[in-house]
């Protein structure tokens, strides 16, 4: 397996019109003008551009103008750094690494096996708030690609700020998994040629054959440009082996961190706390639930006792974690988790160890992507504050719990924010709080109502 990568000496040549004397190449063979440019955090501006540019219905007048204008503001900047990753030596993935996003068993598509892999992205939506979803991807050059529509979420957040983080796991209770830290690199998809090459790796074959409530399939999206992603990494740790390898470009060390001290009172809370939808909650007594494929509880693995605030674990789903790392970057680390009542709260928990909750404590915002692989485009997020507990009762309950829900606990189950070590097992139980739950049910039944269709 391929450990390393140096990065080459040789500089990459500048596009027509920029000036050769604004460059300032090291010994290492990379750009301090442009890495500084690309690495820099966004300003309080970008926050409300991304907030400003969000699609909405029935704007009119100077609404409509600011959207626009904002918009307009956001493909400018997606262009601007679209030139300077021109200029950016990247790491390449391994065999191994690509090999996880390939269809098993030399097939076309990864039907009908329960273990397509999603890549899980992050994304800074500004302030220090992430989000993380998951997305068919593919590579291509070394490189992960993958494809958003204009203006979603994804495509407005790495126009404002490329820096993104991956993670990618082999399926569906599978440990092995890589990540990447790297910049996210915007281009037209006019033609619809990524989009429909993913579609055929991962959709069916027709759009009425879907039976996952995916009733939003990538052919019936809202009608914009479709912008394909490549991440160019700049730094990527795997955990195909018994140790984890580690490889990162040497101008990490000069990006900036996407938060401050300063800024971390003005981070987005929320007073409640979104719960989960179950079968027993909200469908009429005697009558069979339509969504039950996509229960939400059911995409976490997990199940409620009836008339009981207690979960118990029906499959070793797996999650992909956002947040911040020590130095203020993007980090989406593929981890276990359960579901566990706080305070009459259904909190998502987990473990993380001793030394990465100081850092945890510091830039408290997380986010937590999960997928239920065996019936396609089903996925739950959860963006929330990072709780910890100091309870060691409370401690040995959830390692008992993950026990069982894993049958052991896995070194891989705990958050981990170093690139290299194992985790130590002096673990502190976290959960999130002020939840804020987003899925497939969910931007179904918001698009159906703001296009005026209503279940019964």
């Amino acid at each position: 397996m391929q450990q390393s990568r140096e990065m080459s000496s040789v500089p990459r040549p500048l596009a027509a019109g920029d000036s050769e004397s604004l460059v300032q190449w090291n010994s290492d063979g990379y750009d301090r003008r442009v890495t500084a440019e690309l690495g820099r955090a966004p300003g309080t501006e970008s926050t409300h551009l991304f907030k400003e540019a969000a699609q909405r219905r029935n704007l009119s007048g100077d609404e409509l103008a600011a959207a626009g204008a904002a918009r307009e503001e956001i493909k400018r900047r997606a262009h601007r750094i679209s030139e300077l990753l021109g200029h950016v030596e990247s790491l390449p993935l391994t065999a191994d690494e690509r090999s996880l996003l390939r269809p098993p068993y030399g097939r076309a598509n990864h039907l009908p096996s329960p273990n397509r892999p999603y890549a899980h992205l992050a994304v800074h939506t500004g302030q220090g708030a992430v989000s993380v979803t998951p997305v068919w991807a593919t590579t291509t050059g070394g490189n992960v690609v993958m494809s958003t529509v204009e203006n979603r979420i994804k495509a407005r957040a790495t126009a404002l700020d490329p820096m993104v983080a991956l993670s990618v796991s082999a399926g569906i209770g599978n440990e092995m998994s890589f990540e990447v830290g790297g910049f996210a690199r915007q281009s037209p998809d006019a033609d619809r040629e990524l989009i429909r090459a993913l579609a055929g790796m991962y959709s069916k074959p027709k759009i009425g054959e879907h039976v996952d409530g995916n009733y939003t399939s990538w052919d019936q999206r809202e009608r914009n440009e479709r912008i394909r992603l490549e991440i160019l990494a700049y730094r990527v740790r795997n955990e195909l082996g018994d140790h984890p390898v580690h490889r990162s470009a040497p101008y990490v060390q000069e990006l900036a961190p996407r938060y401050s001290d300063a800024d971390l009172s003005q981070l987005p809370g929320r007073k409640s706390h979104d719960r989960f939808l179950t079968t027993d909650e909200d469908s009429p007594e005697g009558e069979s639930d339509p969504r039950e494929a996509r229960d939400e509880l059911a995409i976490l693995g997990m199940t409620r006792r009836a008339k009981e605030s207690e979960y118990r674990s029906v499959h070793p789903t797996y999650g992909h974690f956002a947040c911040f790392d020590e130095h203020g970057l993007l980090r989406c680390c593929h981890i276990g988790f359960d579901l566990m009542d706080v305070e009459g709260e259904a909190r998502i928990s987990f473990l993380v160890r001793k030394r990465d909750s100081i850092v945890l404590r510091r830039n408290p915002a997380g986010a937590l992507s999960v997928t239920k692989y065996s019936s396609g485009s089903v996925w739950l997020q959860s963006q929330g504050r990072i709780h910890f507990h100091e309870d060691p009762d409370m401690l040995r309950a959830a390692l008992r719990r993950l026990e069982s829900r894993y049958n052991r606990v896995h070194q891989r189950l705990a958050l981990d924010l170093g690139m290299s070590e194992r985790p130590s097992e002096d673990y502190m139980l976290a959960t999130l709080s002020r939840q804020t739950v987003s899925s497939r049910y969910r931007e179904t039944e918001r698009s159906l109502r703001s296009a005026g269709v209503h279940r019964r």
